[in-house]
């Protein structure tokens, strides 16, 4: 081949290569240019959890237990195992109970927490037990008890009355479920059998800031004899919600 012709080849070679160089830097270019783009940020999303909470106020006080201390971190457990109010007399010091006359202490409970208790509210009895523990006597007798120790709490009668609703109480326990709870008590039901009956509800769906308002009756039983006086029956009531 001719030297002319031979450059003549490279000359248009090179041309070429030039172009389809440039054609390819002006497609990245054009790549480059279109820098259409679009965002969406959410900075606040948040799960936060409910809360259970059982407020119990008797008449008289002005200061509730609560099943949790009202500080940070503080539910943990949520139970409040040492309430000292009596729900036999709403006092925190034990008296002495006269015979024959009953004696009545209103309750208030409370859920105060944000969610509804759809298990309710109910209450579990613990075992009954008694002391020689007169309270208030003095003299040369102050020491003096009765020996019933193991009766004792079949002498006691007890009565649950839910009365939430003005006008219309609802015995718990003690009577009949839905109309009053009887005048006369009735040694059917004692401390004794109130601590084997197991759980009693009070409310089914307890709504978040709802109350119940119960009236709690003791009294000593007609059959009781000498070998009762002077003697103390400790019952541990638990107050319980669930969701």
């Amino acid at each position: 081949m001719e030297p002319d012709a031979r450059r003549e080849r490279n000359r248009k070679g090179g041309i070429v290569a030039a172009l389809i160089g440039v054609a390819a830097l002006g497609l990245t270019a054009a790549t480059t240019l279109a820098g259409f783009s679009a965002s969406i940020t959410n900075p606040t999303n948040t799960f936060s959890s409910g809360t259970l909470l059982l407020s119990e106020l008797p008449s008289g006080q002005t200061t509730p237990c609560l099943s949790s201390p009202n500080t940070a971190g503080g539910i943990t457990t949520n139970v409040n195992s040492n309430c000292t109010y009596d729900n036999f007399s709403g006092s925190t010091t034990p008296g002495a109970e006269p015979g024959g006359t009953p004696v009545s202490t209103t309750v208030v409970f409370t859920n105060t927490g944000s969610l509804a208790s759809v298990g309710g509210l109910s209450v579990l009895a613990g075992t009954c037990s008694v002391t020689g523990n007169p309270p208030g006597g003095t003299g040369a007798n102050a020491a003096s008890t009765g020996s019933d120790t193991t009766g004792f709490c079949g002498k006691v009668d007890v009565q649950i009355e839910n009365d939430t609703v003005a006008g219309s109480p609802s015995c718990l326990y003690g009577g009949t479920s839905g109309s009053a709870c009887p005048t006369t008590m009735s040694n059917t039901y004692t401390l004794a059998s109130l601590a084997t009956a197991g759980s009693q509800v009070v409310k089914t769906h307890f709504a978040a800031g709802a109350s119940q308002t119960l009236k709690i009756t003791v009294g000593l039983d007609p059959s009781a004899t000498n070998a009762d006086q002077g003697l103390t029956a400790t019952v541990p009531l638990t107050w319980s919600l669930a969701q």
